[in-house]
């Protein structure tokens, strides 16, 4: 009976070079846009909410935190990303009106249109 050793073909395969590490990066924003305003979500997993920075323009948003030291430093931090973000929002919304909370290491900023840009609903008369 032959036995395959999966390890070894493993790495006769995928051979690691000098002990590289991989680096998880996150995806960029997931957005929701709605009549009334717009939720951008982003990955902020492992950053202390303080060590956030969240700087709102009227017509962008700037995003940033930085991995600390004792993250560099741990092999099993590979999950907890630098963070630097440039998001345009547009001229139907202010960014300076942003509002943001973390729920679950998902950072959420909501942006209200501006209300010229808000859509006018109307209800037909039925005469």
């Amino acid at each position: 009976m032959y036995m395959i050793d999966y390890g070894k073909l493993f790495d006769e395969y995928f051979p690691i070079k000098n002990q590289e590490r991989t680096t998880y990066v996150p995806s960029k924003f997931a957005v929701d846009i709605k009549d009334e305003a717009a939720t951008l979500a982003l990955s902020v997993i492992g950053h202390d909410p303080k060590d956030i920075e969240i700087n709102c323009f009227e017509d962008k948003i700037e995003i940033k935190a930085k991995k600390t030291q004792e993250d560099k430093e741990n092999p099993f931090n590979q999950l907890i990303s630098d963070i630097e973000e440039r998001v345009t929002v547009g001229k139907n919304f202010d960014g300076r009106k942003a509002k943001a909370e973390i729920k679950n290491g998902i950072l959420l900023i909501t942006i209200e249109r501006k209300e010229e840009s808000k859509p006018k609903k109307l209800t037909p008369k039925v005469g």
